[in-house]
């Protein structure tokens, strides 16, 4: 892991490894993560010929599974089609991954809305809602049924953003999810984004997805962006999804990262994380100095807002939490998700125990504690990644499964 003060000792940042840091106290073989630069200076269709020449071979990987599968390879393609091109820079991005990968640029194209398609791959639906009481999920209509066998499954990812009584300091700890780890572990690294020879912001990414997963942005008022799988909360919200990304409206992967690159303050970050058009809906999670959110998306707005400091919804106010359900809401799906280890034990429930019993003895919620929360048993799933960050402190560490 990396732990950074601000913008300090962030000399050579040449594509390295990540230093080992507190993960490595865990039972778990933890390893650094790969680090690339990313110089926004550069034309945009040579900004990741660096992570291309890291991680091609992992990237093409996953394109094997959808060229042995025609029907699903079919079925992103025709996304793309509908879609168009991305937004002029993104989609320059896109091409430039394509030509020096030598992937196909549909293919490149269509993973960029990995996370939107993510929000499909639930068994059933929230009938926990009076107006949503027993309803199947909407089959996909059959131009697009293949994605149904998209080779990555969740649910999965664990945020928690907690004040730290011992110095009154807020910590981030987040856990990435994704399933089948050989699959995805190798593609992650870690972006350092740079302009005019400084840098922005640092971010988890996947190889040949140009979007950003978990971002940090260093400074006196910086911020940490998480993004965790929503499932739609009403009937026929997977259509609704679906028609957004045939629309063309821009993938949240990609706004995101123009928040942390245009951005510098929480309060600005969060005010345009809180009202950009998305596809599809999912949860932001928020870090900054003295401050924390979680922010409920729904595609045009905020379904439901989590505040560090308010207690509510079976949170106290030391911290907020989510995982991938709206259990303010009585989700009842986190009690089909066997990714904690079984069926019936949410991954938030356990972790929340931990928590909780923390601070019934008295003690603070330190970044260790965090830690050593999202490594625990029923916590800790399909994970690919870890984060825990401090921002005031200037604390950002990170780590990645040693072996799939």
């Amino acid at each position: 892991m990396v732990h950074v003060r601000l913008l300090a000792a962030l000399a050579a940042i040449a594509p390295a490894a990540a230093a080992a840091g507190p993960l490595n106290d865990d039972p778990l073989p933890w390893a650094p993560v790969p680090r690339v630069t990313i110089d926004l200076d550069l034309p945009p269709a040579n900004r990741f010929d660096a992570a291309v020449a890291q991680f091609n071979a992992s990237a093409w990987a996953v394109w094997a599974l959808f060229e042995d599968h025609a029907a699903l390879r079919d079925a992103l393609y025709a996304v793309v089609d509908a879609r168009g091109p991305e937004p002029d820079e993104m989609q320059q991005e896109v091409e430039g991954l394509a030509a020096t990968s030598k992937l196909p640029v549909k293919f490149v194209q269509g993973v960029q809305a990995l996370y939107e398609l993510q929000t499909l791959m639930v068994p059933i639906v929230n009938f926990s809602k009076a107006d949503n009481m027993s309803f199947a999920p909407e089959p996909l209509p059959e131009k697009y049924a293949a994605l149904a066998d998209l080779p990555w499954r969740g649910p999965g990812c664990t945020g928690i953003v907690a004040l730290n009584s011992e110095d009154g300091t807020v910590a981030h700890a987040r856990n990435q999810d994704f399933s089948p780890i050989p699959l995805f572990r190798p593609l992650v690294y870690e972006g350092v984004f740079k302009r005019n020879g400084s840098e922005l912001f640092r971010s988890e990414m996947l190889a040949g997805y140009v979007g950003i997963l978990t971002g940090y942005r260093p400074g006196s008022d910086g911020y940490v962006i998480e993004r965790n799988t929503r499932y739609t909360d009403h009937k026929g919200g997977n259509r609704e999804m679906l028609q957004n990304l045939l629309d063309g409206r821009t993938l949240a992967g990609w706004s995101f990262r123009k928040i942390l690159e245009d951005e510098s303050t929480y309060d600005e970050a969060f005010a345009r994380v809180s009202s950009i058009p998305i596809v599809a809906t999912e949860y932001a999670i928020m870090s900054g100095v003295g401050k924390g959110h979680v922010i409920a998306r729904s595609p045009d707005g905020v379904a439901h807002l989590q505040t560090l400091g308010v207690a509510g919804g079976g949170e106290p106010a030391d911290y907020v939490i989510i995982t991938n359900f709206d259990f303010f809401w009585g989700d009842v799906r986190e009690w089909f998700d066997p990714t904690g280890g079984k069926i019936g034990h949410p991954r938030r429930i356990a972790a929340q125990k931990l928590l909780n019993a923390t601070l019934a003895a008295g003690e603070p919620l330190t970044p260790a504690v965090l830690n050593a929360t999202i490594n625990a048993d029923g916590v800790l799933a399909d994970t690919i990644f870890q984060a825990v960050a401090n921002v005031e402190k200037g604390v950002w560490d990170v780590a990645k499964p040693a072996v799939p």
